[in-house]
């Protein structure tokens, strides 16, 4: 306990500006006010949570599963395989910026398909160190600030830049060789979209990523 305090203080010393992203990370990672919203295909539950002081809920998607959770914390990190994983997330561009034995820093550009919905991108910091780490966790990332490194990766100035989200990856063991596993995400993702719009982009996409991630980790079982 005592580590995780002083790793939050330094965070928070070094950076500022991630500290409202920090405290959404905190409100998405509790239990309390969790609403089941609906079940898609038998064995997975989606579920909101109120947000306060904002408009757009918090969604999760959990299903129990036989496959073991480091294996979905190895595709998860490994973010340089995006592409290959998240098949139901369209165009989609990666780099890692820096990395340690606690965390990365990546960036992503997620290229539009749609007319008249202009690209996004973001840049992230993912946390996987179980020093750091609940038990439970297997990640957590946050969005950050934009930086001036996109260049090289040929993106147009006229994506999105989304600056404010978070994300968890959470397991629990039910009983041998069965695990709850979740993904927990909140996403204002820019523009000028209607909130009803949003919600339903936000389901539909942490549903996706989801089931990409499950379906490549149970290759390896």
């Amino acid at each position: 306990m005592k580590f995780i305090i002083i790793f939050q203080l330094i965070a928070f010393c070094i950076c500022e500006t991630n500290f409202n992203n920090s405290m959404l990370l905190d409100q998405i990672k509790s239990d309390k006010s969790w609403k089941d919203l609906k079940v898609v295909n038998k064995n997975t539950l989606i579920k909101i949570k109120k947000i306060d002081g904002f408009d757009l809920p918090a969604i999760s998607v959990e299903r129990v599963t036989s496959i073991d959770p480091n294996k979905v914390k190895d595709i998860l990190i490994d973010i340089l395989n995006y592409n290959n994983v998240l098949k139901s997330s369209g165009s989609l561009k990666t780099k890692i910026i820096s990395k340690n034995n606690q965390y990365l820093d990546g960036y992503q550009y997620i290229k539009s398909e749609l007319p008249f919905i202009s690209s996004r991108e973001y840049y992230f910091r993912m946390s996987y160190s179980k020093i750091f780490l609940d038990s439970n966790i297997l990640v957590h990332w946050y969005l950050l600030e934009k930086k001036n490194e996109t260049n090289d990766l040929g993106n147009p100035d006229d994506a999105v830049y989304l600056d404010f989200g978070a994300g968890i990856w959470l397991f629990e063991k039910i009983e041998k060789n069965k695990y709850l596993i979740s993904y927990r995400l909140y996403m204002d993702p820019g523009g000028s979209l209607p909130d009803f719009i949003i919600k339903k982009v936000n389901e539909s996409s942490i549903y996706n990523i989801f089931n990409d991630v499950i379906n490549e980790a149970s290759k390896s079982k």
